[in-house]
């Protein structure tokens, strides 16, 4: 009952300037509300694949397992922005509470914490539950660190490294932890922003900095772990994975990573319920999928993995998802299908050389060895 949805705001100007705002006034809230112990709140990826599939609001509500969600619109006026934001009831589509705002830019933070406030009110009323503190309280800061988790967030999006987009960020991430010495999350952001790149040892002082500031986030333990993981220090990013699902058993990267640290090690404890769950809270985005999937092949969960491999079909429609089966496929034996998903995700792509590289592999796996050096000389 106590689940929520944060839908990507609309930025009903439409002056591109202003996305990073509309954006980021969304993403920040959805993150404090995460924070708030007994409410589950549906991943960012999710939420920004519903709205892009175009769903109503309240297929999109369905989709996501959400009792409630949030949506909200931004325009600016002159100097103002006017945000208009609603708390959704998906049973009945009605309105459980509304307001509109306007407000400086430099005042979307206390818009932020108002619309927090009146969600906890709504969704959990009988619940003492304070409202968590935004990642910062300093304008400066926040304006900066939406910048940066704009351009960290188109970077990932593409799931490659961009250099000179990275660099942009990190400065970005680094102005905001001098406007903010006190926020632990602009720390922890700035050296998970350094680990994507690779710069490992330029991001230990500031996970560790984070830590010092406030080690009870479970975004700041994660990085911890994510830094650790790089290092090669399995045992410890494990510990700091544990620690941050401990602390939001609703974060589901950490839930993922947390099985991943296990699975390394041969530990299957708990590895498929903290999957599975990293699933229902993450439904849109295919990264969880892949992991529960090859998880189950692994482990020779025939019936189970092939079940998910039906909902992934269903879901996903991209050649990184028609990927991620193929190699589900292949792990359950069956190459034959792993070839028919690899030449879907290579049509979608023709330019893109890493199918080809798979689908060489996979003929040779079934013994084609004329067919993949045609694909593939190297």
């Amino acid at each position: 009952v106590n689940s929520v949805a944060v839908l990507p705001f609309v930025n009903v100007g439409g002056d591109l300037e202003d996305s990073y705002l509309v954006e980021g006034l969304s993403d920040e809230l959805r993150d404090q509300l995460g924070r708030v112990t007994g409410l589950r709140i549906a991943a960012r990826s999710s939420s920004v694949a519903a709205m892009k599939q175009g769903l109503d609001a309240q297929s999109m509500a369905v989709k996501l397992g959400v009792a409630q969600w949030v949506e909200g619109s931004m325009r600016r006026q002159g100097r103002l922005f006017t945000v208009s934001v609603q708390l959704i009831d998906s049973r009945n589509g009605l309105a459980l509470w509304s307001a509109t705002f306007e407000r400086s830019p430099q005042e979307l933070l206390n818009v932020q914490q108002a619309i927090a406030e009146a969600v906890i009110r709504k969704v959990l009323p009988e619940a003492e539950a304070s409202v968590p503190e935004p990642a910062t309280r300093n304008p400066t800061a926040n304006e900066l660190m939406l910048l940066a988790r704009h351009l960290e967030q188109q970077v990932r999006e593409r799931m490659e490294v961009d250099e000179e987009i990275l660099l942009e960020t990190i400065r970005l991430y680094r102005a905001a932890t001098e406007a903010d010495p006190d926020s632990a999350l602009a720390h922890s952001r700035l050296a998970g922003a350094l680990i994507y790149l690779g710069d490992v040892s330029a991001a230990e002082a500031p996970i560790f900095k984070a830590l010092s500031i406030n080690p009870n986030l479970s975004e700041v333990q994660h990085t911890l772990g994510l830094f650790h993981w790089a290092s090669g220090l399995v045992k410890e990013a494990r510990i700091d994975f544990e620690r941050a699902v401990e602390l939001n058993p609703n974060n589901p990267k950490a839930l993922q990573d947390l099985a991943r640290a296990r699975f390394y090690r041969i530990d299957y404890t708990g590895v498929r319920d903290m999957l599975e769950r990293a699933v229902e809270l993450d439904r849109l985005s295919l990264e969880p999928y892949g992991t529960l999937g090859t998880f189950l092949a692994i482990r020779n969960h025939q019936a189970g993995a092939r079940e998910l491999l039906g909902e992934m079909e269903e879901l996903f429609s991209s050649a990184a998802a028609f990927r991620a089966m193929a190699a589900i496929w292949k792990i359950l034996g069956d190459v034959d299908k792993s070839i028919a998903w690899t030449i879907k995700a290579r049509d979608l792509e023709p330019d893109n050389v890493l199918h080809v590289a798979k689908l060489a592999e996979y003929y040779a796996d079934i013994g084609d060895f004329d067919t993949a050096l045609a694909l593939d000389p190297q």
